[in-house]
């Protein structure tokens, strides 16, 4: 019994790995069941056995993904949570960069395939998975805008700061792993390394929050919006 057991869970183990695989490279519309069971090295009931479908096999893997990228990456990039507030976002943003620039995170090619020919499949799991880290991000940004800041006024911030971190760095990523000899779409690649990259949306991040800080109150006045104390 302890055998099977462990068996089956090799063998649910390398059909997580083969269809990350396989899906990050040809995305789910794309990607052949008998192809991940053939990388796996599993026969192809054994999709049906082990997550039912092609479509919760896909969910698993992404999760399975995501979940082996933030145990090598951790949100808080190694801050402690009594940190200031600008280190624990410096920490986070690092920790994001550094996630971006490792060939490894399949759970973002996975994504960036997934956004490109959407299916539908990964919402909840997505939902469900980043929304604690999102959490995370919204505290920092409102205690580093402070009281007087609006909620749309931390919405607004965090959707700056991660068009910076997701947009930029999906493009980014795009171009430094795609194959030699493909043209690579515009804008140019960075010739940047990832630590310079980060401290770059950091200290921009950072500027741009001050700044709202700074106006919030004034906004306030004019317009009568109730700030986050209310």
């Amino acid at each position: 019994m302890t055998t099977n057991r462990s068996d089956g869970l090799e063998t649910q183990g390398r059909l997580l790995d083969a269809a990350a695989s396989v899906f990050a490279a040809r995305g789910f519309h794309e990607a052949k069941t008998a192809d991940i069971c053939r990388a796996a090295k599993a026969n192809v009931a054994a999709v049906n056995y082990h997550f039912r479908s092609k479509e919760e096999l896909y969910a698993a893997a992404w999760r399975h993904e995501f979940e082996r990228s933030i145990a090598a990456y951790p949100p808080d990039g190694g801050v402690a949570a009594d940190a200031p507030a600008e280190n624990r976002l410096r920490g986070h943003i690092q920790a994001v960069v550094r996630r971006f620039m490792d060939p490894a995170s399949r759970d973002l090619d996975i994504a960036h395939r997934e956004m490109s020919n959407p299916t539908g499949l990964l919402a909840e799991v997505m939902r469900t998975s980043i929304e604690p880290l999102r959490q995370m991000h919204l505290g920092i940004i409102r205690e580093l805008l402070g009281p007087r800041a609006t909620e749309e006024d931390v919405q607004l911030c965090e959707m700056s700061i991660h068009a910076q971190c997701l947009v930029s760095l999906m493009h980014e990523r795009q171009r430094r792993f795609m194959p030699q000899g493909v043209p690579h779409p515009p804008p140019p690649r960075l010739n940047i390394d990832g630590p310079a990259l980060a401290e770059h949306i950091v200290r921009f991040s950072l500027a741009g929050l001050r700044e709202v800080k700074r106006t919030a109150g004034r906004a306030q006045r004019k317009t009568g919006i109730r700030s986050l104390e209310t």
